[in-house]
């Protein structure tokens, strides 16, 4: 298991997965292992609190029952699914569900210009077409997904992720 969780992208700050990013891959392990692959790695041991599923384009509810259950995190990485036409995810569902959603980039393969500022205000546009709800993502769930969400998706809601004393601060002017 600590092999594989290396291979994973497990760090001190827990394990990073790309998951459920396109329908290929979903259809891809049901074929070959007859499962979705959130549930082969729930099978694994490898959800918990310090998992971090990036993008999860193509959800249904057993993924969310997975997701809840282990108190796992979602990234959301809107410039990188919109630039590979991998799907959306599900961000306004995930969110009503009581699942984490953070905010990414993925990486500079799959994104032109990695701007946060520009994954957030992707995230509250998509949210909206995706739900199609004018009210999904209002501006403060999408600030906290950028913020409070990311730390606590790292495990370090105690030291960061929001303005507040004694916690550490990056601020934009």
């Amino acid at each position: 298991l600590e092999k594989l969780q290396v291979v994973l992208g497990q760090t001190d700050i827990g394990i990073q997965m790309h998951v459920h990013e396109t329908a290929f891959e979903v259809s891809e392990s049901l074929e070959q292992h007859g499962m979705r692959p959130l549930t082969r790695i729930a099978e694994l041991g490898l959800l918990g609190p310090r998992f971090q599923a990036v993008h999860m384009t193509q959800v249904d509810q057993s993924d969310i029952e997975l997701l809840i259950q282990n108190n796992c995190s979602v990234v959301h990485c809107p410039s990188s699914n919109l630039k590979l036409a991998s799907g959306f995810c599900p961000v306004n569902q995930l969110w009503n569900a009581g699942v984490n959603v953070a905010l990414g980039t993925d990486g500079a393969a799959s994104n032109n210009n990695l701007n946060m500022l520009e994954e957030l205000h992707l995230a509250a546009l998509l949210a909206k077409a995706v739900a199609n709800d004018a009210t999904a993502l209002n501006a403060h769930q999408a600030l906290r997904m950028a913020t409070l969400n990311g730390a606590r998706a790292l495990g370090l809601e105690q030291q960061t992720g929001s303005l507040e004393a004694g916690k550490l601060a990056d601020i934009l002017s």
